[in-house]
């Protein structure tokens, strides 16, 4: 089918599962041989093809035979019947991300209105945004909005020269994702509220009123957010309604309405116990609790919410809070134990398992340990060579100097 839901994980490659198979109309010549030997060459390929090669098929030696039979098609026969249909069925399995971009923009500009058209401008756009998206979570310098700004183009392109087609819906509300990427959240809001009616009876409604509900949680409209998430979960929506559940005490917590919020996550934890959404619960209500200033819950929660979930990406901040917490309440056995989880789990990160190393060597020095702090930092040295991504971070002041300056002092 030609539907994406752009709040999925997908890759372009993706595109290729669930399509028809379709072709254009031609014009017919008196070149009989021409056309002849284009459907000859369309069978083979199509043969060559069944059952259809993945992208990531183990048998690369077939998958190159399918590429080849496909572009011989377009290539030698690009005024046949099957031209468009040979340089889509490439494009979706292709070498490089570049050469499906050149095959899909080849599509869009020699076969205007092949059926493909649509599919090939939708898969420019939302790769765009894709690449957006994964700048913005590595941190990047690059500019993002040079990659939103082209999928804005590209999504109401389809939406302007394909009004009929069956990703026109989609498009729209993926331009409000491009905004709401692009942090221009009050463009976004009249975007997602513009498209609340003749959507009301889209299968994209309930994805319409959960970012809704995200953008008010951003700009501190904490009511309107809760209202949009309780909307949702309302629904029902088997993907959506755990996250817009997960969403109302995110808005209490951020609130400051910390009770309603620890209400709030256990009854995510209760009604969703085997998503994500009920996962992270467990880890937010910690910190709710050590908002309450109930430090003994905090650690207690924070702690079970590590031993059932330990793979979950709030298990090491979690950890460090734990210690944060113990060490600001001057607990400081606690706090180099929790500290100490971190750095010798394997699983977390190299910059926060060098930090909290550092913390363990830090609190001994603070607290007149002079033996253990400097056990501490060989440690540091030995197992965290590399220097933290921060350059400014205390740890990397850490050397063998240092060491001895310290060992040096403490005799």
């Amino acid at each position: 089918m030609k539907k994406f839901i752009i709040a999925e994980i997908c890759v372009l490659l993706a595109l290729a599962g669930g399509f028809w198979l379709g072709r254009v109309t031609g014009n017919n010549t008196s070149y009989e041989d021409y056309y002849d030997n284009a459907d000859k060459a369309w069978t083979a390929a199509k043969q060559l093809d069944a059952p259809p090669v993945q992208i990531d098929s183990p048998d690369k030696s077939r998958l190159r035979k399918v590429r080849a039979a496909y572009r011989e098609v377009f290539e030698n026969y690009p005024d046949s019947l099957w031209a468009d249909d040979a340089i889509y069925q490439l494009a979706t399995r292709p070498r490089t991300d570049e050469e499906a971009f050149a095959l899909f923009r080849r599509l869009i500009n020699n076969y205007p209105d092949s059926e493909w058209a649509d599919d090939s401008m939708y898969a420019i756009a939302f790769a765009s945004y894709k690449i957006a998206e994964e700048l913005k979570t590595t941190g990047t310098l690059e500019s993002l909005d040079a990659y939103y700004d082209r999928a804005l183009a590209l999504f109401n392109q389809l939406i302007a020269i394909y009004p009929g087609s069956e990703l026109s819906e989609q498009a729209q509300f993926n331009t409000a994702m491009c905004y709401y990427g692009k942090g221009e959240l009050n463009t976004a809001l009249l975007q997602l509220d513009t498209l609340r009616e003749p959507f009301s009876d889209s299968p994209l409604l309930y994805q319409i009123l959960y970012v809704t509900g995200e953008i008010y949680l951003k700009v501190q409209d904490y009511e309107n957010a809760r209202v949009e998430f309780t909307n949702v979960v309302d629904s029902g929506d088997p993907d959506l309604a755990p996250l817009a559940s997960f969403g109302i005490p995110q808005a209490y917590l951020a609130e400051g309405k910390y009770q309603e919020a620890l209400d709030g996550y256990q009854k995510v934890i209760d009604l969703y116990p085997d998503t994500k959404a009920g996962q992270d619960a467990y880890f937010y209500m910690g910190w709710a609790y050590e908002r309450l200033e109930k430090y003994e819950e905090a650690i207690a929660q924070l702690e079970k919410g590590i031993d059932l979930f330990p793979r979950n990406e709030n298990a090491a901040n979690a950890q460090v809070y734990i210690a944060q917490i113990a060490h600001v309440n001057k607990d400081i056995a606690t706090a180099v134990d929790a500290f100490q989880k971190v750095a010798d789990n394997a699983t977390y990160d190299y910059d926060t398992r060098r930090m909290a190393q550092y913390s363990v060597g830090k609190i001994y020095e603070d607290n007149g340990e002079t033996d253990l702090a400097i056990e501490a930092y060989q440690k540091l040295l030995t197992e965290f060579p590399e220097p933290h991504r921060e350059a400014t971070h205390g740890s990397n002041n850490i050397n063998e100097n240092y060491i001895r300056t310290l060992r040096s002092a403490g005799l």
